[in-house]
């Protein structure tokens, strides 16, 4: 009996340390980074979304790759 009351204290003892620590470290980073909300167009070769700057324009068009640009250049004509 003595031995399971020693053995409870220290677990008690154990969590108090572990909630402390916890709570001095503060708040952990999100494991998923941040994507920053900008103006996203639509491809108009399969309607994909893509940032503006990362995509490729033609004229009044956006193309997620360059190679549906090609494409839909080619069907166009």
């Amino acid at each position: 009996m003595f031995g399971l009351r020693i053995l409870l204290f220290f677990a008690g003892i154990a969590l108090v340390v572990w909630i402390l620590v916890r709570l001095a470290r503060g708040p952990r980073p999100s494991q998923h980074p941040r994507v920053k909300s900008g103006d996203t167009v639509k491809c108009a070769r399969c309607g994909v979304y893509v940032p503006r700057e990362d995509a490729v324009r033609d004229g009044e068009r956006y193309y997620c790759s360059e190679q549906h640009r090609l494409e839909d250049q080619g069907e166009r004509r």
